[in-house]
């Protein structure tokens, strides 16, 4: 991506490529990604994996899951990529292939390779091994709460598929945290942080779902009324 590109350019990108009006309760958080993600990728220091397009595609959907028209989603998570100028189809790819992990490979042995333990052979371990080093080693890694996001959700679900409890879940993040000099500390404020703002989006869409329906319901009586 240019660097020159303001977050202002990125919006105006976002809106020429979707052009139909955003459901006003999720027009901040389109904004929020917007901007949040602009500001990662224009960094100089900033490298894509696919633990951060886990993570991005992640967060959307959790943010968008109850949008409606449930048909414009996708589209609106296509002009948001574009925008940004990353690439629709190799995010989904690399999501998706990390978030098979869990079903495709031996859990245990993938949590062993997460955390610097295991020394993998051929094939989908040694890819996830490669990845991580590459993180490992770049000079300066930047870190990011949707980097967070993704790297929490792969590690849970690996190990929950090890039949891990939640202690143990959370000692494999921490030593994936470990392995990857990433500040465990700062990555479970992230997902504190994010918590929140998934549930408070979910509380509002609630609160304006019941005032459609209560005005919907003094419509129909008005209209009962009216014919009586």
């Amino acid at each position: 991506m240019n660097s020159k590109r303001t977050v202002s350019d990125t919006k105006r990108a976002f809106f020429a490529a979707y052009t139909r009006p955003v459901n006003s309760i999720y027009r901040r958080v389109i904004d929020e990604l917007l901007v949040e993600n602009h500001l990662l990728v224009t960094n100089q220091d900033f490298r894509y994996d696919p633990i951060y397009a886990t993570g991005l595609l992640t967060a959307f959907q959790a943010f968008m899951d109850s949008y409606s028209p449930a048909d414009q989603r996708e589209p609106i998570l296509r002009s948001l990529l574009s925008a940004l100028q990353l690439n629709y189809d190799q995010l989904q790819a690399d999501a998706a292939q990390w978030r098979s992990l869990a079903m495709d490979l031996p859990a245990l042995e993938v949590l062993e390779v997460m955390t610097g333990t295991r020394e993998p052979g051929d094939g989908r371990l040694r890819t996830v091994r490669d990845t991580l080093t590459g993180i490992v080693n770049v000079e300066r890694f930047k870190y990011s709460r949707l980097f967070g996001v993704g790297l929490m959700s792969l590690v849970d679900a690996v190990a929950r598929a090890a039949s891990l409890n939640e202690k143990e879940r959370t000692e494999k993040l921490q030593q994936v945290c470990q392995y990857l000099k990433v500040d465990y500390t700062r990555l479970k404020r992230d997902m504190d942080i994010y918590t929140l703002a998934t549930d408070r989006i979910k509380r509002a869409k609630e609160v304006v779902d019941d005032l459609v329906q209560a005005d919907r319901r003094k419509r129909e009586e008005r209209a009962v009324s009216q014919s009586t």
